[in-house]
């Protein structure tokens, strides 16, 4: 009777239409029991994640390099989750309050220290070529979940979501910059040139990106809206809206920069045309659906098994990179002016690590630069300093004096 079960339920995991229904179901099931107990949605998505993935219950099995077993369709969608995440995140954001020296003093400090923390640890556990890679995993924040748990406690638009935010997008350019440094020192070919182009490259997309947004493309989509409404096409300026943010993230891919710091530039680049609030609410529906199965996919990815070998090495990796974000972001934070505790907790903000660190290790994995069991390593890495984000930031945004929702 078992294995009749087993057979009906695997023909209908097949189905990308019976998944959607599965990891919608699941997804939502998850938010409810989390929120019930105070705790930020993205937390329950990613532990359910978990659950059904190949660590617990095995329904979604794991696929070929380590990655989720999830099909490319469902993959894709994911990925559109995050991209449209940080959209929504970047109509909330100003530029000028973004893009500022502490931003990039603090990024500064949170890519150079982690970096140094990462190596070292690796190093002192017998990796050779491995400990530098391993040490770009645990560079880039994960502005998702950073941008997703200000945004559900209700921070979005203060200094500190602004500081950790705009460190956070700064971080992951910063990171492909490292990661094509690292790439070099591992192969023992380090190509100056190309490294430069891809500073500049990433510079010039950011400045030239948000510029031409805010000035140019921001005036053609609201005629757009215009000549919409006169055509009952309502929705005219908001699908043009995203049409640029997919186009956006596009470019950032073909930089070698996150699709994601795109979609985040597109965001910012119309946060001050006077269709933000329709952007707002079309965007609210479309997060509802996508960004759930980004986290949840995220999740399914993790084989908590794998790493049994290496659960010390995972652990103290863990430790450090929590430790090195804390002290790289919070001290330029606290020399720039904040005070004591929105410096912890820009610190503390900066902590995750999720899916750049992901997508940086299985680019290892697949160039062989790392094996299976520093693959499985930093992906727990990845998910434990996710995880253990959201309730220590509410304490200290807390202990800041910042009234969150839910407290």
């Amino acid at each position: 009777m078992s294995v009749v079960l087993e057979s009906i339920l695997d023909t209908l995991l097949e189905e990308v239409w019976f998944e959607l229904t599965f990891l919608l179901a699941v997804s939502l099931f998850a938010a409810f029991l989390f929120t019930r107990f105070g705790q930020p949605k993205v937390i329950g998505y990613i532990v359910i994640g978990v659950v059904i993935g190949p660590s617990v219950l095995g329904i979604i099995q794991m696929g070929e390099g380590g990655t989720s077993g999830l099909p490319e369709t469902i993959m894709m969608l994911s990925e559109m989750g995050a991209i449209i995440l940080l959209f929504m995140i970047g109509l909330e954001c100003d530029l000028k309050e973004v893009y500022t020296r502490k931003s990039i003093s603090i990024a500064l400090g949170g890519v150079v220290v982690p970096w140094i923390f990462g190596y070292g640890v690796a190093h002192m556990f017998g990796y050779g070529a491995d400990a530098v890679f391993v040490g770009v995993t645990l560079v880039a924040t994960s502005v998702a979940v950073a941008a997703s748990v200000l945004s559900e406690l209700g921070l979005i638009g203060t200094p500190v979501a602004y500081a950790i935010v705009g460190a956070a997008v700064v971080d992951d350019i910063m990171g492909m910059v490292v990661l094509g440094i690292s790439k070099g020192m591992a192969s023992g070919e380090l190509d100056a040139v190309g490294i430069g182009l891809l500073v500049m490259g990433a510079v010039l997309f950011v400045v030239i990106g948000a510029y031409l947004g805010s000035r140019f493309l921001a005036k053609l989509v609201f005629n757009v809206q215009i000549s919409g409404y006169r055509r009952k096409m309502p929705m005219s300026g908001f699908t043009l809206a995203l049409a640029i943010a997919f186009l956006y993230s596009f470019i950032a891919e073909a930089i070698q920069i996150s699709a994601i710091v795109g979609a985040f530039v597109a965001g910012t680049a119309f946060s001050g045309s006077a269709l933000r609030d329709g952007f707002r609410k079309g965007t609210q529906y479309l997060e509802a659906v996508f960004v759930p199965l980004f986290f949840v996919s995220m999740g399914t990815a993790v084989n908590i098994t794998d790493i049994w070998d290496s659960i010390v090495f995972g652990l103290v990796l863990t430790a450090a990179a929590i430790a090195s974000k804390i002290v790289g972001c919070a001290i330029p934070a606290r020399l720039s002016g904040m005070s004591k505790w929105d410096s912890v907790s820009v610190g503390v903000g900066m902590v995750p690590r999720l899916e750049i660190a992901f997508i940086i290790a299985y680019y290892g994995l697949s160039t062989q630069i790392i094996g299976v069991e520093v693959y499985s390593v930093v992906v727990f890495m990845g998910l434990a300093t996710a995880l253990v984000t959201p309730p220590i930031l509410k304490m200290a945004l807390r202990r800041g004096g910042h009234k969150t929702i839910g407290s």
